[in-house]
């Protein structure tokens, strides 16, 4: 071989020869990333979701929602490795940990994208790498429900896609994004922390594809920037503070349709974890705009099948008047029993019921996954499931 530069592909063909031309040829830094690349493909290939990696312990692989190691693979890196990972997805980026002791990053191989949490720890610096599908899912493959994907004909308002790290909440709206750039002629502007699915243009759609870090310097700062791009839909990768969540209020009120990410349980903690962001004196003016412009909420969470599976089970609210006079009104404790009534709403008990009922869950699991076992109970009582 006269080039020192090999493609990934050779670097993949044979393990052994592999490390053998990594060595003779690439730079550490070189060779600690084709390593990890080989091993993405390996565990994209083979269903793992995430991949935890510490210095100088066996990695573990999670898969279906099951942590494991391989039978006779004890994958081992170390924290070298790890940092030259680092400094490969933070290229430009001065002492990337600090402040927070923590950096979030995006890395791609030739078949896989993956989103890497670095982090200091008690066990060194430690990663976890979400592998992300090659392709962009369909939102009907993913179970998203109808009405939500309505709510992608709308002009302007707030859609927020809830549930905890690792539910789903970015697929699906990688879901609707894909649908809206098939269905749809639309000015498409996606800010995340980091970038995960790529989405390609159809037709007339154009699409802008933003990174906190890299990019631009904060979601407040992209947001602002988005507003003077004129776009149809705003993605705004995860509402993390009272200034995130402001900029993502005046964007959807103003004229788009603002999609974005937060971290709740049920309907009430989304809503009152959105509201409860601001100061005292801030929250009647936030809560009446925050009634006024949303128009849906969607938590989701993963929960085991019957064939060792993953499947979502959801909780469903589209706002109409009564929903905009409760939150504005701050009577949360009436919103659980107006999502039984309303149409198109439903809780989380009512899908963990049907997911029985269609013999994709267990009544056991479907129990320890409620938020209100006993409402559960009745559902399933109430829909003639067996328990």
């Amino acid at each position: 071989m006269n080039s020192a530069v090999l493609t990934r592909r050779e670097m993949r063909a044979s393990p052994p020869a592999a490390e053998q031309a990594t060595s003779a040829f690439f730079s550490p830094r070189q060779s600690a990333v084709a390593r990890l690349h080989r091993l993405i493909d390996e565990c994209g290939d083979t269903g793992v979701s995430d991949m935890h990696i510490h210095p100088a312990k066996p990695m573990r692989r999670l898969r279906s929602g099951r942590l494991f190691i391989p039978d006779g693979t004890e994958v081992v890196f170390t924290q070298d490795e790890i940092l030259l990972w680092l400094a490969e997805a933070t290229e430009g980026r001065p002492d990337p940990l600090n402040p927070r002791g923590h950096a979030s990053v995006a890395l791609a191989t030739d078949k896989y994208r993956v989103r890497g949490t670095f982090r200091k720890s008690l066990q060194g610096i430690t990663v976890t790498f979400r592998i992300i599908p090659g392709v962009v899912p369909d939102v009907n493959d993913i179970g998203v429900p109808k009405v939500i994907q309505e709510l992608m004909r709308r002009d302007s308002g707030l859609l927020i896609m809830e549930g905890p790290t690792g539910s789903g909440k970015t697929t699906a709206i990688a879901g609707l994004i894909k649908m809206a750039n098939t269905d749809y002629d639309k000015h498409i502007y996606m800010v995340e922390d980091p970038t995960e699915f790529v989405h390609d243009e159809i037709g007339a759609t154009s699409i802008i594809q933003r990174e906190i870090g890299t990019h631009v310097v904060d979601y407040p700062t992209a947001i602002e920037d988005a507003l003077r791009s004129k776009p149809n839909i705003i993605v705004v990768g995860e509402l993390l503070n009272a200034a995130t969540a402001k900029a993502a209020l005046h964007a959807a009120t103003t004229g788009h349709l603002v999609i974005t990410t937060a971290h709740a349980g049920s309907i009430t903690e989304a809503l009152d974890s959105f509201i409860g962001q601001f100061t005292a004196d801030e929250q009647p003016q936030i809560r009446s705009r925050f009634s006024q412009s949303l128009l849906g909420i969607m938590v989701q969470k993963l929960v085991p099948t019957v064939d060792g599976r993953l499947t979502a089970a959801r909780e469903v609210l589209l706002n109409d008047l009564n929903f905009t006079e409760i939150i504005r009104d701050n009577q949360m404790q009436m919103i659980r029993s107006r999502i039984a009534g309303s149409r198109g709403c439903f809780t989380l008990e009512d899908s963990l019921a049907e997911l029985v009922k269609q013999n994709a869950i267990t009544a056991e699991t479907a129990i320890s996954a409620a938020k209100n076992p006993d409402d559960l109970r009745e559902t399933m009582t109430r829909k003639g499931v067996a328990f």
